[in-house]
Order: C-alpha cells, then structure tokens, then sequence
C-alpha cells in the first residue's frame, strides 16, 4: 500500500468538478471523481477501498467537459476517506498526452502554466 497521505506539493491544486476517471487495476475497472488537478497530477476521491493499490503505472480514462483523455498515472499517496469504503489517491501523470496538456492550462492560474513537462524556462 502506498504510503499516508501528505502535504508535499510541487504545484499549487486547483479544484476541479465534473471530471470522472476510470482506472484499471487487472483486475476490475474502478472509478472516481476528480476532485483538483495540478501541472503535475490530480486527486481522486471515492475510490472503493478494495481497489487494489500498488505502486506502479495504471491507464486511466479522465472523461467530463465532453473530453476524454487516456493518460499513464502512478500513485503518489493514499487517504482513507471518512468511511472505511471509499479512499482519495493522488496520482501524478507520466508523460502527459498533449490534449491533456491544453487542458488543464485552460484550468489553471497563469503562473501554474509553465513547467508543465517538468522544465524550466
């Protein structure tokens, strides 16, 4: 299991609704709700708890806005959610597609739009 939740951000988050993500785990296909997105990533809440959570690289489908994006994403923390049923991850995205790129540049404030590829200018 990925390690507890915390607070070491690289990127401000910008909150986000309207975004479902499915995520495949080799076994069955889970979904949540997008709750804020980065230049780097994005947090999901109500994710079942038995998704089983490894750290490695998932293919996730990010639909909403009449938009779907398949992104590679790795887990980067856990939360437990209120309940014992649900959990928030936080993933961030490997290698992002370009159209997810423009995306959430449309999304977030002028001064988290540079350093999206994880260089300086």
């Amino acid at each position: 299991m990925m390690t507890d939740y915390n607070n070491k951000r690289k990127h401000e988050r910008v909150e986000l609704r309207g975004l479902i993500v499915d995520i495949a785990d080799g076994h069955r296909v889970f979904d949540g709700m997008i709750e804020d997105i980065s230049a780097g990533g994005f947090k999901i809440t109500q994710v079942p708890s038995k998704f089983d959570l490894i750290p490695r690289n998932y293919v996730a489908v990010i639909s909403g806005y009449r938009k779907n994006f398949k992104v590679i994403i790795q887990p980067c923390w856990t939360k437990k959610a209120d309940n014992e049923y649900y959990m928030e991850i936080g993933f961030k995205i490997i290698q992002p597609p370009w159209a997810w790129v423009e995306f959430i540049q449309d999304m977030l404030p002028e001064d988290e739009q540079t350093d999206v590829w994880g260089a300086h200018a």
